[in-house]
């Protein structure tokens, strides 16, 4: 999308079951910003859980996508969130919460573009030295909205 726009971030969350425990029924539920909201499924409310779409055995990870839509890049974020989930084991299961915030800095929207100068002589005979006029400008450096590289920490 344009800068000057909404623009759509997609975040990609690893989730790794260090317990001995299966874990089921996994919900992410995100705190939206000003800035910052999580997409969510069509006739949810910003204080629904999205589900996370797989179990995780013991042992396991696995990644989720989740999409935001980032109103502002020039302002870092730091969202709120839990995973909520159920742990089931051979002697019952439990309902947990694990408590995590992601955050989003500035650079994290951006993607790398080369910038470069070209020059040229008009007679390598009669110069050595490139004149000032010879030079042709480089594109302009741009900065285009991206898949976000971000951090939970847990």
């Amino acid at each position: 999308g344009s800068l000057q726009e909404d623009s759509q971030v997609t975040v990609s969350i690893v989730l790794e079951n260090r317990s001995s425990s299966i874990l089921k029924g996994m919900e992410l539920s995100v705190l939206d910003s000003l800035n910052a909201r999580m997409a969510r499924p069509q006739g949810s409310s910003v204080h629904d859980g999205v589900p996370v779409p797989f179990q995780l055995p013991p042992g396991v990870s696995n990644e989720a996508q989740y999409v935001f839509t980032i109103q502002s890049i020039v302002m870092a974020q730091k969202l709120k969130g839990t995973l909520s989930f159920i742990a089931k084991n051979d002697e019952g299961a439990t309902h947990e919460k694990l408590d995590f915030r992601l955050h989003f800095s500035c650079s994290s929207y951006l993607i790398t573009t080369p910038c470069y100068r070209i020059f040229w002589r008009r007679s390598v005979f009669t110069t050595i030295f490139p004149l000032w006029s010879e030079w042709t400008p480089a594109p302009p450096c741009t900065a285009a909205p991206s898949r976000a590289t971000t951090s939970a920490s847990w």
